[in-house]
This record gives structure tokens, C-alpha cells and sequence, in this order.
């Protein structure tokens, strides 16, 4: 992160904040609210977090409300949307991202018969197949591969070490984090004879436009057909999406996410960390998983689930509640036993 000293006032009139407390304050970087201190700016996205502003020591906050006691030392910006705010200060304390100039490295190997655009980045030790296409202004990073007849859209960024399999479709504006494979072979067998048979996977994957997945995220290409993850969706790191999985546009998957073959996801889905979605399930738009959900059957839209297996919340809250009470119903059960063998002892047989 840059450091770039600047005031309470040019951060306000940039995000077109309203100031309460002194705008000459000095602000040099962006911090958490918990370890942020002087010379510093933070945010609250929540009250929570408003009510935890009392003891922080930053100089000033980004917030959606006023507090009712501000503390002295602390100037507020006043936005409506908080989040926003808070992107844009990131892009400033960031600073400009380096972009490597167009143009195929030294050490790269592309095919002849590849078609690169002339203003794309193919960078060092990177391969672009046989009859594989790279769009306008994207770049291909270092040891990252383009295989066979694969397409790459335009402005799109394949870090380090990526893979795009063959004929494996990339839309554009899409990002594919350092080591992430798309379109390796699914996980189907057969068992004969007590030997594991493979099953050949020659079907493709396709990435829609605006998809962003993490590091070491996976996504395996079709028995036959294709593999879908729709326009707009966010993958975290560690992401398995098995064979023939088809994912719906703006759904959110948060780290070692499973998903197995053939399941299908609507619209805006979100699945918490270490989320397991079972093969050939239906989950509909907006449904939401919380974390550590294993979701063995269909849910439809709009649903909130969790627990193992997932269930309802409502449903779920009750269970969880219940299971807190059984150790004090055991102690019962097991009272009620002594009592009633001290009326009509047990005979023996």
C-alpha cells in the first residue's frame, strides 16, 4: 500500500462525504478499525462497528451515521454507502496498478496458428496453443496456459500459473487467480472387477463475462456438454466446481467451496466458507448457505440453510437449541430412572 498524505477535507470532497470535526486533519494510510492510529482513516459498516469507534485511535472513519459521542480526537466522514466509500479509498491509497506493456515475451511459446491480439500480454514462460485465441488487451501471466482451441475474451487478466484447458471458453473482463485450472478432467469412474475405470471427460468449460475465481480454484470441464459459471459470479480461493456443474450470474462462493458434478445453481447464490453442495441438487435464485452447510437435497429460491444435513434456519435454530438442552435432559431421564426403581425395582430374568 502507498502512502500519499493528504486531508480529512480532499478525502471528503472525493467521496462527497459530509465532515464532523476538524477537515486539516492529516491522513496518510487506510487501516482496520482495531490497530488503525494516528495519521490513519478506517471505516464502520455496520453499528457494531460504530459502537466500537469509541476506542479507536485513527484519526478519522468513514461511516453511514453520526455517533452520539464522537471522540475528540477523531474526525467522521459521512457517506451513504459505506462500502462504496471505502472501494474508492482503496483504489487511492493503493495506487496505480502496474500493467506490463503489449507484446509476447522472449521466453513465451505461442503457436503459429494462435491468434493473439496485438495490444494482449503474453508473458514469460507462457504457452498459447494450437488454434487458441487471446482478445484485446488481455494478458496471460507468467507459466500460465492458453490450450488448444480455447478462447480468451477481451481485458482479461490469467495470473501466474493458470490454466485454461482446450476449448474451454473464457468470456470477458474475466480474472483466473494465480494457479487456478479450468477445464481439467472431471472426477467420474466406474468399477469393474475392483479396478477404477475413467471415465473421459470431452466436454468444455465456460467462463461468462465479469467472473472473477481465486487462487487454486478449480473448475473441471464436462463428461459431454458443458460446464457453466455465469456472468458477474465471484469465486473465492480453493473452489472445487465439479463436471457439468451449471452456476447462475452474480453468485458468490466464499473459500473451499465443493460442488459436485451436475448440480445447478440460480441466480445470486451464496455459499459460505466450506459450503458442500451434493451431485445433481437444485438450488434456486438468492438461496444462501451459511457456512459449513452440507446441502443434500433441492432449495428453493430465496431459502436460507444450514446445518449437516442443510435444513432451514428457522428449522435448524430450533435443533441447535434443543441439542443444548440434552445434557440436562439426560440428567433427568436418568433421575426419573432411579425413581422408578426404587418403586418397582427392575426383576431379574
Amino acid at each position: 500500500m502507498n502512502n500519499h498524505s493528504t486531508t480529512v477535507r480532499s478525502l471528503a470532497q472525493m467521496l462527497g462525504a459530509q465532515v464532523e470535526g476538524d477537515d486539516t486533519v492529516a491522513i496518510e494510510r487506510i487501516a482496520g478499525h482495531k490497530r488503525a492510529g494516528a495519521g490513519e482513516i478506517t471505516f464502520a459498516v455496520d453499528p457494531k462497528r460504530l459502537h466500537q469507534l469509541a476506542a479507536c485511535k485513527a484519526s478519522a472513519a468513514v461511516v453511514s451515521q453520526a455517533m452520539p459521542q464522537r471522540p475528540e480526537h477523531m474526525s467522521l466522514l459521512i457517506v451513504k454507502d459505506v462500502d462504496e466509500a471505502m472501494a474508492r479509498l482503496l483504489e487511492y491509497f493503493g495506487g496505480p496498478v502496474a500493467c506490463p506493456a503489449p507484446g509476447i515475451h522472449p521466453s513465451a511459446q505461442v503457436a503459429p496458428d494462435a491468434a493473439v491480439a496485438h495490444d494482449a500480454v503474453i508473458g514469460a514462460h507462457a504457452v498459447v496453443a494450437g488454434g487458441a485465441t487471446v482478445g484485446p488487451r488481455s494478458i496471460v501471466g507468467p507459466n500460465a496456459v492458453v490450450d488448444a482451441r480455447a478462447r480468451v475474451g477481451a481485458d482479461c487478466f490469467l495470473e501466474a500459473g493458470a490454466f485454461v484447458g482446450a476449448d474451454c471458453v473464457i468470456g470477458d473482463r474475466v480474472r483466473i487467480g494465480p494457479n487456478s485450472v479450468v477445464g481439467s478432467e472431471g472426477f467420474g469412474y466406474y468399477t469393474r472387477g475392483g479396478v477404477h475405470r475413467k471415465f473421459r471427460h470431452i466436454g468444455n468449460v465456460v467462463i461468462e463475462d465479469d467472473v472473477e475465481l481465486g487462487a487454486c480454484t478449480c473448475v473441471d470441464r464436462a463428461k459431454f456438454g458443458t460446464t457453466r459459471v455465469g456472468a458477474g459470479t465471484k469465486v473465492d480461493n480453493l473452489v472445487q466446481i465439479a463436471h457439468n456443474v451449471q452456476i447462475g450470474r452474480g453468485c458468490l462462493l466464499c473459500g473451499q467451496v465443493g460442488i459436485a458434478g451436475s448440480a445447478e445453481l440460480g441466480d445470486y447464490v451464496v455459499a459460505g466458507g466450506h459450503v458442500g453442495i451434493r451431485d445433481g441438487v437444485h438450488l434456486g435464485n438468492q438461496v444462501q448457505c451459511a457456512a459449513f452447510a452440507a446441502v443434500a437435497s433441492d432449495v428453493p429460491d430465496g431459502q436460507f440453510v444450514l446445518g449437516i444435513p442443510a435444513a432451514p434456519a428457522k428449522e435448524m435454530y430450533r435443533v441447535l437449541q434443543a441439542q443444548m438442552k440434552l445434557p440436562d435432559l439426560l440428567k433427568r431421564v436418568r433421575e426419573l430412572e432411579a425413581r422408578l426403581n426404587a418403586i418397582d425395582p427392575p426383576k431379574d430374568h
